[in-house]
């Protein structure tokens, strides 16, 4: 009970600390620093806040004002299905990857240290245009359309943005879980399992793993908010109607509160759960 309780004070500070930062823009006014129009602003923003119902927000192009709901909730699902996809995907590849690494020779190793190092270096949005140029290439010399490349109208995308949002998390992933296994391999537990004659994947898959999803939990954190970072990048390139375009698009200071509690809610509790999960493999406490 405490640790809900603590879990959920936390929560709460962090949801204020955004309205804070969603009422910055009144900071200033005709250029001068001034508290009383960004408690001005404050007050306002969380006058707005508590009746979302009645949030609404302006096209720009042609200047009519609609409701803020249940739009955002559209958009939000759009960018949750791909990230949490994407998120998946780098999981479950990074895991095929490792797997494959310790069951080949040396030579084939640096070969697959070379591409991933080469890969993890490149900028997201040369990764985003060089497979949106295979997809069309292959297009045209074959006839056969592997994956929309693009979103138009109510047909949205999603499995290939979730596909080029994974590669970067994927090969990350994959450098922290062999780097910190390769750590682990000469701690005298492993040399214990090995000498009892215990396989090499079950020594790593049920000692090994314990301990570095640890260090691999405290590492994704960094990776999850560069995702986030990227799926603006992405929704653009894609033309994904998710909820960081729309926030470009239509950027207020409730709108991005609102946003910014939409995004957090569902990331926090996936930290939380990924904390009591641990924790409870690895029979002692951990914070996220």
């Amino acid at each position: 009970m405490k640790k809900i309780k603590q879990s959920g004070l936390e929560a709460v500070l962090i949801i204020i600390g955004i309205l804070l930062v969603s009422a910055t823009s009144g900071l200033f006014k005709n250029q001068a620093f001034s508290l009383i129009t960004y408690t001005e602003e404050l007050v306002a923003l969380c006058k707005e806040i508590v009746e979302p119902h009645k949030l609404v927000y302006t096209n720009p192009i042609s200047d009519i004002e609609r409701p803020l709901f249940p739009i955002i909730l559209k958009a939000f699902l759009s960018s949750a299905r791909i990230f949490f996809l994407s998120l998946g995907l780098a999981l479950s590849s990074s895991l095929l990857l490792m797997i494959l690494y310790f069951s080949v020779g040396k030579t084939m190793r640096k070969c697959i240290q070379g591409v991933s190092f080469y890969l993890a270096s490149l900028p997201d949005i040369f990764i985003i245009g060089i497979l949106q140029v295979v997809v069309i290439w292959f297009f045209k010399q074959t006839g056969i359309l592997l994956v929309d490349v693009a979103s138009l109208g109510k047909n949205q995308v999603i499995l290939f943005p979730a596909i080029t949002l994974s590669i970067l998390p994927t090969f990350f992933f994959l450098g922290s879980m062999v780097s910190f296994l390769q750590e682990e391999e000469g701690l005298p537990y492993v040399e214990l399992a090995k000498g009892k004659g215990l396989g090499k994947f079950r020594v790593m898959f049920i000692h090994m793993m314990r301990n570095v999803l640890v260090s691999l939990t405290y590492h994704g954190k960094q990776i999850i908010w560069m995702m986030l970072s990227n799926l603006l990048i992405l929704e653009y390139l894609f033309n994904v109607f998710g909820v960081t375009s729309f926030l470009f698009s239509y950027n207020t200071p409730a709108i991005f509160a609102i946003t910014s509690i939409m995004l957090f809610v569902p990331l926090y509790f996936l930290l939380k759960v990924m904390q009591f999960v641990i924790s409870r493999k690895i029979g002692r406490e951990m914070s996220l």
